[in-house]
């Protein structure tokens, strides 16, 4: 029968950093998640900056456009929903600030018109009126899917309709600004004149100064997680005591 020595360790070696901790290993590894996060959202702040930067010399922040097309005799884009009342609704405007909306005629020659009024007047107006109502826009590849509505022609050109919160007709590009209100709204673009075959490039902007905060809130958040998460790393290791010489 034989044995086996059995090893046994010597001191470690003077002058060596002793092994971290069980607490020193959570600081490490809580501040890795928080160093993380704050990268995160730096990220995030560059890239509300930069789109920030990005707007038009009217400082407005646009996407599109999109093409609408239908042999019908409007294009509505319906119920978009608004619910902020009193206080809240001064605070959304401060938020999202104003709505543009411009529509460009596909035929140069083709006087085009764009308004938004509420829903339940669009729906009156365009009540046995062919039409087409855009369900989705997406946005790469550009496509838009439609519902259609089967019916006849308008009984009056949209201009002469006063229901018309805001509202915009003529050759070229049409532009249409828009204060956010309560309430169900409704887009609609046409021709002038009424008559069938709309064609246009539609794209959507707005001011957003929430951008702005956004970008200082996502910028300082960032910065203090990433400054909190490398001191938890740093100090658990810089402290590690040695062993005597």
């Amino acid at each position: 029968m034989s044995t086996t020595p059995v090893r046994v360790p010597g001191p470690a070696p003077a002058g060596t950093r002793r092994p971290l901790a069980g607490g020193q290993i959570a600081m490490i590894v809580i501040g890795s998640l928080l160093a993380l996060l704050g990268l995160g959202l730096l990220a995030g702040g560059a890239a509300a900056a930069a789109a920030g930067h990005s707007r038009n010399g009217d400082g407005f922040l646009t996407t599109g456009p999109a093409s609408v097309a239908t042999d019908s005799y409007a294009v509505s884009v319906p119920d978009i929903g608004v619910d902020v009342r009193g206080p809240d609704q001064a605070y959304a405007r401060n938020l999202l600030g104003t709505v543009r909306i411009r529509a460009t005629s596909g035929d140069p020659a083709t006087p085009v018109f764009i308004g938004i009024a509420p829903s339940r007047d669009v729906e009156g107006y365009l009540r046995g009126v062919g039409h087409d109502d855009i369900q989705d826009i997406e946005v790469d590849p550009v496509s838009v899917d439609y519902a259609t509505h089967a019916g006849g022609a308008p009984a009056t050109a949209p201009a002469e309709q006063t229901f018309w919160d805001r509202s915009d007709s003529g050759t070229g590009t049409r532009t249409l600004d828009w204060e956010l209100a309560t309430g169900d709204w409704t887009v609609v673009v046409m021709n002038a004149d009424g008559s069938p075959g709309v064609r246009a490039d539609l794209d959507l902007g707005g001011t957003l100064p929430i951008l702005r905060w956004a970008t200082v809130v996502l910028f300082a958040g960032g910065g203090l997680l990433l400054l909190g998460g490398v001191l938890l790393i740093v100090l658990p290791l810089a402290t590690r005591r040695r062993y005597p010489t």
